[in-house]
């Protein structure tokens, strides 16, 4: 990670925490296998009551979006975005991970879209037979339109 500008902090049994783009994640290794990946980010949203079957609602239909990545309540009140992946050989690490972010900001996106109430299901099916690249360039597109109205807010 450090090889490719990351700066991660060790976190003793749970892993390693990184910053990229003003978003914290982790990387969760498993001590029982090598070649298992897991990147999340934590606390995306606190859980009460009072809106968990909206958060439940809100992570089933992102799931349902988004290839690759889950968006799960972990420690029984927070909504993490989690990315696995079984490594080989060929994988190239740089490209894997820079997908791995993309796909997990995405995620983390889409859920407090879908939270606060926002429809972006449109734009996906008009992507429905889309190939893995064409569907990230619309997420990608997605998360730049997010952006900018941050901004322009």
């Amino acid at each position: 990670m450090e090889a490719m500008g990351f700066e991660p902090i060790e976190l003793g049994d749970i892993g390693y925490a990184f910053k990229y783009e003003d978003i914290n994640y982790l990387y969760m290794p498993d001590d029982d296998d090598d070649q298992f990946l897991r990147i999340v980010i934590p606390h995306l949203f606190d859980v009460t009551e009072e809106n968990r079957v909206a958060v439940l609602e809100a992570m089933h239909e992102t799931c349902l979006m988004l290839k690759y990545a889950k968006v799960c309540i972990m420690y029984e009140n927070k909504v993490w975005a989690i990315y696995e992946h079984r490594l080989t050989s060929t994988d190239n690490l740089s490209m894997l991970l820079e997908h791995i972010i993309r796909v997990l900001e995405a995620a983390a996106h889409v859920f407090c879209g879908k939270i606060n109430g926002e429809d972006l299901m449109d734009r996906l099916e008009e992507c429905e037979d889309c190939s893995d690249e064409e569907l990230e360039a619309e997420l990608q597109r997605m998360l730049d339109s997010i952006v900018e109205d941050e901004v322009d807010n």
